[in-house]
């Protein structure tokens, strides 16, 4: 199973576990389970949610936030 790093990309966007899920359109709690370890992945569906409330493409919750990913190209 792959490890969704939402976590750490809630906490990337500065967002609380309400605001992503009212974001998102799901709820808080789906949000808690989604970030420990162990549960089932989430649906297609769900990860496109939260990859869209979170401004990043769904592949990229696989993976931690890199602030080089981020950086300006110069």
């Amino acid at each position: 199973m792959q490890q969704v790093f939402l976590r750490e990309w809630r906490r990337y966007r500065a967002l609380s576990q309400v605001d992503l899920a009212q974001k998102a359109g799901v709820t808080e709690a789906t949000i808690s389970r989604l970030e420990q370890s162990g549960h089932s992945p989430p649906r297609p569906s769900t990860i496109r949610k939260l990859a869209d409330a979170l401004e990043i493409a769904p592949h990229e919750l696989y993976a931690p936030p890199s602030t080089a990913h981020f950086e300006e190209p110069q």
